[in-house]
């Protein structure tokens, strides 16, 4: 049988879910519009119906709830499931379920292009702890273009286990599960393309388009398998370097702290091991990624890793020798505004996983995968929150005095008006003094040559504007 990750390329999980809001209490996000069955939506958009009953379902109910585990067997998927000492030591296999429909109503016409599924469980669970598996769906004219959802895994052993992928398990089903179709690994790294297959045909195309209706939606189970860990491998970060946690919140623009731990806790030594760490979008290596060694009888041999420790490549390191002494990786990355999809406020969820593919001496191999999850958060101000805000204040001439009818006149003070309206009016009393004038020498001018008659207008002219006598008949 192939080894998952050499199958894979040596590629990993390394999965940012941008988010508008973060539903903590029900794993799922982001905060989106709900519709129901009988009113459907009226754009493309996924898993937002809060009352899913059809048989191309199997009655999901709340479709915001898409990810769901089982035990091998069992009937009913839910949203958690325990891991006990029996199921580790037998090999028991779990199921985990993925949920995805276009819910804008069929009279639209809708189709949702290029859409793809992501998923991620843990590789390895402590002893009486939980575990998230999870997966995102998105599509590029979708509205959020991802939603997401998680499920648990509850380890109630008091020893670690470790959950390896079972090999082309992953299978999509649509039609009430009358039609199937193998989906490829890439669903663990860059995402696989998904669609939809009539019932009753084979090898459909997985081409991303999905149309909108419940008929066309449809569901996807993969199988994990759960043993007993003897290589160990978990992934922490902090906000200090001080205080790690497999969860923290921080803020664009800060720089955390990852830390990769390997042991061995069995009693067969490692012959060879690869490690790789792509970062998630949103997050920007800060530093070389230093490989720290303290197997050596407590000497501690300390180097910076190649580059290939972030990329699909991964990088050669250590064996991991048995009792339990192993080695460590760290280095720091910032948060770059991509992990807001570019946009300045907002929610983001960066999932950042580590994967080590590694051979022991009696011909066992396996991979191991842990991450540790980055929570963004920065509040979008508004005129509530914020009420100095330009677009919140009062709209008037001294606070936008671009607005229509705010323009000023010319610049002039009083002394300057009141001589210009002297001007005019001298200009226009000059000019009809002159009028009269030039008429008046006129009429006189027709009296002297003999022409006695004088019009009514020049009459009149004569005996207002002037002393001359009328001559006599």
């Amino acid at each position: 049988m192939k080894r998952f990750f050499i199958k894979m390329g040596g590629a990993i999980i390394a999965i940012a879910l941008a988010l508008v809001g973060v539903s903590a209490a029900n794993a799922w996000g982001p905060e989106r519009a709900t519709f129901t069955m009988e009113k459907p939506a009226s754009y493309v958009t996924f898993d937002s119906i809060t009352d899913n009953q059809s048989s191309e379902s199997v009655g999901i109910g709340d479709e915001r709830n898409f990810v769901r585990v089982r035990k091998a067997g069992e009937k009913t998927f839910t949203d958690k499931v325990e891991i006990s000492d029996a199921d580790a030591k037998n090999g028991q296999e779990f199921e985990v379920y993925v949920f995805y429909h276009n819910n804008a109503a069929s009279n639209y016409k809708l189709t949702a292009e290029n859409t793809k599924v992501f998923a991620y469980f843990p590789g390895i669970i402590s002893g009486n702890s939980t575990a998230e598996t999870g997966a995102k769906i998105s599509a590029s004219n979708a509205k959020p273009k991802s939603v997401w959802d998680e499920a648990d895994f509850i380890n109630k052993s008091n020893v670690g286990v470790r959950l390896r992928y079972v090999e082309d398990s992953a299978t999509i089903y649509w039609n009430g599960g009358r039609t199937t179709a193998k989906i490829g690994e890439d669903m663990f790294t860059t995402g696989a393309l998904i669609g939809y297959c009539e019932e009753g045909k084979t090898n459909c195309p997985l081409d991303g388009k999905v149309p909108g209706c419940a008929e066309y939606s449809g569901y996807i189970i993969y199988k994990v398998k759960v043993e007993q860990a003897s290589i160990y491998l978990s992934k922490m970060v902090s906000t200090d370097g001080v205080n790690y946690s497999d969860s923290i919140t921080a803020r664009v623009g800060d720089t955390v702290h990852y830390k990769v731990v390997a042991k061995n806790l069995g009693s067969i030594a490692t012959t060879r091991i690869a490690i790789k760490d792509q970062l998630a979008t949103g997050l920007q290596a800060a530093s070389d990624a230093i490989f720290k060694d303290t197997a050596t009888g407590g000497a501690t041999k300390t180097e910076a890793l190649s580059s290939d420790f972030f990329t699909s490549t991964g990088a050669k390191v250590y064996q991991l020798s048995v009792g339990g002494e192993g080695w460590y990786i760290e280095y720091d990355a910032k948060i770059t505004n991509d992990a807001l999809g570019g946009e300045p406020c907002g929610a983001a969820k960066l999932i950042n996983s580590v994967y080590m593919d590694y051979e022991l001496e009696d011909g066992g191999y396996g991979t191991l995968g842990n991450q540790a999850t980055v929570l963004i958060s920065e509040p979008c101000e508004d005129c509530t929150t914020n009420p100095d805000l330009p677009e919140c204040k009062e709209k008037n001439c001294i606070t936008n005095p671009e607005m229509e009818g705010c323009q000023e006149l010319p610049n002039t003070g009083p002394l300057e008006i009141v001589m210009a309206i002297i001007i005019i009016a001298g200009i226009g009393g000059g000019g009809y003094y002159l009028y009269r004038t030039k008429r008046t020498l006129k009429t006189a001018e027709n009296v002297v040559k003999g022409e006695n008659e004088i019009k009514p207008e020049v009459k009149d002219t004569i005996s207002k504007d002037s002393s001359a006598e009328e001559p006599k008949k």
